[in-house]
Parts: C-alpha cells; structure tokens; sequence
C-alpha cells in the first residue's frame, strides 16, 4: 500500500495479486466469496462461482485461500462467510468441504459460525426449509492468532432480555475482594473427595463458595444481575475434579456465543447485490485486529469489508474481479472515510 493511504482497492485476479503483495502484512482476511452456481457478475469466464461442478469450485477457492495464506501475519486469521449450494434435492455441503480442504492444505480450522438472518425471506419450495442461515468458517494461520474478546463481549441473556431488574449500583460488584486461597483449597477438597453419597449437609454452600472466591454472596453480576450465590456451585461431584468452580461472569460482558443473529442488507439501484451486513463484518474486525492493522478482502464486491475497516481506524487492500466493482467499493469505503 503507497504512502499512509487507509485503504487501496485493487483489480484483477486475487490469485494473480495475491502473488504481489507483501508477505506477513495482513492481521485478518475477510471476505465472502461468490457462491456457486448463484450468480453471474460480470462476463469474465474465469469468475468464481460459474464452474461446470462443484469440485472445480472448491479448487478455485483453495487455491485463493491457499495463495493469500503468505500474507497473513504469523497471529493472523481468514474469516469466510459462505452459503450452501442445492442440487438435484441435494446439499452439497460446500462450506464443510471447504473447511476440509483448508485445513488440510495448513489452516487451523477454529470455529464454524451460524450467521442467522432473522429477517429470511422464505422459500417457494415444496419439499425445502426456507434457508436462514450461512456459514462464518473462522481459521487461523497457526495455533495462535490475536483475539480481542473483550470488544464483543455481551450481556447476558437474563439482562438483555429484562428478566432481571436492574439492582442499584451499590449493589453490583465488578471485580472479587481479597479471595481467601485457604478457604478455596479447604472447599476444593471437600468437594474433590465427596461422593454421590455425600450428604448436601456435609457439602459447602453457595454463599460460602461466593465468600472464599471473593464476591459477596447478595451482591450482583453486572452481567446479568443474578446474586453471585446463584452462579456458585454446591453439589456437582464424583469426576469432575475442576469443581468447585465459581461461575461469575466478566463485568465486560460474556463470550458471545457461535450462533450470531443479525438482519441482512437490501441493495438499491444499481449497487452490488450481494451485500454482507456491515454488522456482521464490524464484529470480526473488533475480535480479529486492532487498531491500524491491515485487512484484506479479496472478493471486494461493493467494499463492505473496507467500510468497516476504515471506520474501524484498520487499513484496508481490496481485490475484486471487476472495474465497475473497484470503482463502486472505492467510493463507498471513501465516502466511509469522510464521516470519521
């Protein structure tokens, strides 16, 4: 990228560019690619997605993927969102296969995510369920990529749902108080060697669980506002022998779960009509990167992945196939960039 330009978009092949950008520079890699057999862009014969089968599909994509791996920073991850394919009454489970392939040419496959679409349209099929979801394949470059958790961290559902009323602030405690270690190692041993037998009688409680850990046991998690008495454990025994836990929440919020609800985006007029949420994208750019990391996208589409970069404060290279493409991301990602 020339100079301190925040985001370069690039036309071409990404297999032929990918060849010339440089190693190791990239924090993460977003894109969706297109699916097969869905749609035409343009009228380029090698256009991902028109293959005569499936296979010849998943090697154009291997190949991509495989190609861009180089340009990964040692912690860094690809982030694929991609849908399924019906043939002939068939799934031809073309986001497992991929998986597959990617984790055998050297990908850590971490995690498959279910991208919920809560406003589906339903389908025209007699004997089908309407399609609701699509695939988020999550891999990594080695063992080890960077991960800001605390960026998409949640409430949890008891808070987000109103099922629990908000406690007055004097009452939520955030962090534990002088944890007692004899106690927590006098509890752990209770626990470690009782049996199903054990009368409840005999076995710590809840309070005094919270009370060792730290947390007193009438106080709130600022997470889901339930007493800490509640989320302490009093009687799982016998093999589990990581218990007692004590199971408060982060006062950040909780782990997001794999299953992400989030509407999909309408095009109009003459924009690229396959267009992933921003929302979708803003979530794996906040947990993937940090700030003035760069992002790839090598299906670039209308820039949806650049948008969010940029105003992410990421760097930001695109590839798409197509001018008409290169030249609709690029105002879209600047126009982006002018409402910093």
């Amino acid at each position: 990228m020339a100079g301190d330009d925040p985001f370069q978009v690039l036309q071409g092949d990404a297999r032929d560019i990918a060849k010339s950008l440089e190693p190791g520079t990239f924090r993460a890699i977003i894109t969706s690619p297109p699916y097969f057999g869905h749609r035409h862009y343009g009228p380029d014969r090698g256009e991902i997605g028109q293959e005569r089968d499936v296979e010849r599909y998943l090697d154009a994509l291997e190949g991509i993927f495989v190609a861009c791996k180089r340009l990964l920073a040692e912690d860094g991850s690809l982030w694929i969102v991609i849908g399924d394919t019906r043939r002939r009454k068939e799934k031809l489970r073309v986001p497992h296969r991929l998986a597959e392939r990617l984790s055998s040419a050297g990908y850590r496959f971490r995690e498959d995510i279910i991208w919920y679409k809560k406003n589906n349209i339903s389908s025209s099929s007699r004997d089908n369920f309407s399609q609701a979801y699509e695939y988020v394949l999550f891999f990594s470059k080695n063992a080890h990529s960077y991960a800001d958790l605390d960026a998409v961290r949640v409430q949890g559902n008891e808070a987000v749902e109103g099922r629990n009323r908000v406690p007055p602030k004097e009452m939520l405690q955030f962090a534990p108080e002088n944890p007692d270690r004899k106690e927590i190692e006098r509890i752990a041993d209770i626990i470690h060697n009782a049996t199903a037998g054990t009368p409840i009688s005999e076995l710590p409680s809840t309070s005094e669980i919270a009370r060792a850990y730290g947390y007193d046991p009438e106080k709130f998690c600022p997470t889901c506002y339930r007493k800490f008495k509640r989320h302490a454990t009093r009687r799982r025994i016998g093999d589990h022998k990581h218990y007692p836990i004590f199971a408060v929440c982060n006062p950040n919020g909780k782990n997001p779960s794999n299953v992400w609800e989030i509407a999909t985006r309408a095009h109009y007029g003459n924009e690229h009509f396959a267009i992933f949420p921003e929302e979708l994208v803003e979530k794996i750019i906040l947990f993937a990167t940090k700030k003035g990391d760069f992002v790839l996208d090598p299906f670039c589409g209308r820039g949806t992945t650049g948008i969010s970069a940029v105003s992410l404060g990421r760097r930001f290279v695109g590839i798409d196939l197509y001018r008409e493409n290169v030249d609709r991301a690029s105002k879209n990602i600047l126009r982006a960039q002018q409402q910093i």
